[in-house]
């Protein structure tokens, strides 16, 4: 066989594997640790800080690690316009998020008001509703969420000062 014809059967082996061979598509994904937005004008920018490869939950004791999930601010894929963190700022922690079964939720506000929480699925049934009553300043609550199954989850959370108007936000969580 001479150098022509090896270079010719080496072209057609490989069309033949290209053609009846069968690959893996790996899409790249970026999972977001932390982020915010910010409009001037008619500009809207909303940015993430850090990238992980991973979601996940560290402890060790008087000590947690949590990848956490980035909470969306714009309505573009699920047309909510009340995202808790827009609305509520830093009044209102909650962590760990993502969680396998138990969720933190920590407010702090500055006047009195009445606090209510739901627990929504995917579909927005709620399957999880807390009346806290009248609270000022620190209010702390957990929720077990050992009997959900895996998924999002959207908590909504309704204070009502005394003086002014209804803030209701909502926070993206995923069971694990």
């Amino acid at each position: 066989m001479n150098l022509d014809s090896k270079f010719l059967f080496n072209i057609f082996i490989i069309c033949i594997l290209s053609i009846k061979s069968y690959g893996q598509v790996v899409s790249n994904a970026i999972i977001n640790n932390g982020g915010g937005s910010s409009m001037v004008s008619a500009f809207n920018l909303e940015w993430s800080i850090g990238e992980s490869v991973s979601i996940a939950n560290f402890t060790a004791p008087g000590f947690t690690l949590n990848t956490g999930i980035l909470q969306p601010m714009t309505t573009i894929v699920t047309s909510i316009n009340e995202y808790g963190s827009a609305v509520f700022g830093t009044q209102i922690t909650i962590g760990p998020n993502p969680t396998s079964h138990l969720l933190n939720i920590k407010a702090r506000f500055a006047e009195a008001g009445k606090l209510s929480l739901q627990l929504l699925d995917a579909k927005t049934t709620i399957v999880y509703s807390h009346e806290a009553g009248t609270i000022f300043s620190n209010y702390e609550k957990n929720i077990l969420l050992e009997d959900y199954p895996s998924g999002v989850f959207y908590l909504k959370i309704y204070f009502k000062p005394n003086v002014g108007n209804l803030k209701t936000g909502i926070y993206k969580i995923v069971k694990l």
